[in-house]
């Protein structure tokens, strides 16, 4: 072997040394380059949240690293999606139910009394002709119609908030809060919150006084929520998106009659 390559020294280093350079690229270079792509490849999902002032303007709106990270941690556990979208109909308001309570100033009929035993018919004279007289026409009850009985616009707090809010009654005193046009972030545990707090107030005073309508439904679409008869929306007159978990107001509406 060693007299072969004495004598075919010429052209066997080269060879050798050619050899060895396509050896050491393709270790080091052709497959650590494909190794870098198939071993390093992410599949990272975009961030629901992300640190930095809220929309709203307004101080303790902002979101904090620390928030963003924990919204989004829980984002990802809840396996919730960025757009849950809702359509929901008009409710169903029947209206009020027809009843047999007299009405005031009218006094009920007494119940008709047990027959009696009653004495043979006399002869009477035949009675009089009377003349026919006119009837009153029958009327129809009107049908309850739904009618909007206050309304607002949502606006930015925390988070991106758009759309209406109205309430909708019939005269029956069930009433309906029903989101038009409606858009906001998505987030964990978020409920539709009626609120003593103005549209402005420090996002800590949505939750100390207030009326739970429910969970939102979703964070896009029309969508409904009954009002608890006889609820005062004079004094609970802020529509408020609200973030249970994190204490965060996402968007707000305030309620006005007409």
């Amino acid at each position: 072997m060693r007299s072969w390559i004495r004598r075919h020294w010429r052209w066997a280093f080269p060879a050798g040394v050619v050899l060895a350079g396509v050896g050491a690229w393709l270790v080091f270079g052709f497959f650590a380059f494909q190794t870098y792509f198939q071993d390093d490849e992410v599949d990272e999902a975009l961030p629901f949240f992300t640190a930095g002032p809220a929309p709203s303007g307004l101080a303790g709106d902002e979101t904090t690293e620390d928030m963003a990270d924990a919204m989004n941690d829980a984002m990802a556990e809840d396996d919730m999606p960025m757009v849950d979208e809702v359509d929901e109909p008009m409710p169903d308001m029947p209206g009020p139910a027809t009843s047999q309570v007299p009405k005031p100033g009218v006094e009920a009929s007494e119940p008709a009394e047990p027959a009696t035993e009653t004495e043979p018919a006399t002869e009477t004279e035949p009675a009089e002709e009377t003349q026919p007289t006119e009837t009153e026409p029958a009327t129809t009850q009107a049908q309850p119609q739904i009618i909007v009985e206050a309304s607002g616009s949502f606006i930015d707090r925390s988070h991106p908030t758009e759309g209406s809010a109205v309430v909708l009654g019939d005269g029956s005193g069930q009433r309906f809060l029903r989101f038009e046009d409606f858009r906001t972030d998505n987030g964990p545990d978020l409920n539709v919150y009626l609120s003593a707090a103005p549209t402005d107030a420090p996002a800590g005073q949505f939750d100390d006084d207030f009326v739970d309508l429910g969970d939102l439904k979703g964070n896009v679409g029309a969508q409904n929520y009954e009002i608890p008869v006889g609820l005062d929306l004079d004094h609970y007159s802020t529509v408020a998106i609200w973030c249970v978990r994190f204490g965060v107001v996402f968007g707000v509406a305030e309620l006005t009659a007409g």
